[in-house]
């Protein structure tokens, strides 16, 4: 498979280079918190850093329950309704993106107190997925 690399320009804070299959293009960037941005031709393209968390799909979700989407993607299944008590680590949303399928738990204990998405739904990256609020 081909290799990649993406590496900041020799003498330059703005500019970097994508190597891709032993052919290098350059791009402006820019930092914006986690995201780096970068530019050519007009185009512009974000790079975030995911980190994930222990609990596998819980690291899409903030220390105030908050769940977000790891991706875009369409929601398969919700498995919980509003007022639900859950348990941390317990599965709440699948989510599908490039035909993987994301489950999203329940990062702590408590009752879902928003649960905005439904099956079928489109969702966008970072997209609230449900509000937990420990019980």
């Amino acid at each position: 498979s081909p290799s990649s690399s993406l590496a900041r320009s020799p003498g330059s804070s703005t500019t970097f280079a994508l190597t891709y299959d032993n052919r290098t293009v350059s791009f402006a960037a820019a930092r914006d918190g986690r995201t780096l941005w970068l530019g050519r031709d007009g185009h512009a393209w974000a790079l975030s850093e995911h980190v994930r968390a222990e609990g596998g799909a819980a690291a899409a979700a903030t220390g105030d329950g908050v769940l977000r989407s790891p991706m875009p993607g369409t929601v398969l299944a919700v498995k919980a309704a509003e007022g639900d008590r859950v348990e941390e680590g317990q599965p709440l949303v699948v989510v599908e993106a490039m035909k993987m399928e994301h489950t999203v738990t329940a990062p702590l204990a408590g009752v879902v107190a928003q649960l905005p998405v439904r099956a079928g739904a489109q969702v966008a990256l970072d997209a609230v997925l449900a509000v937990i609020e420990e019980a």
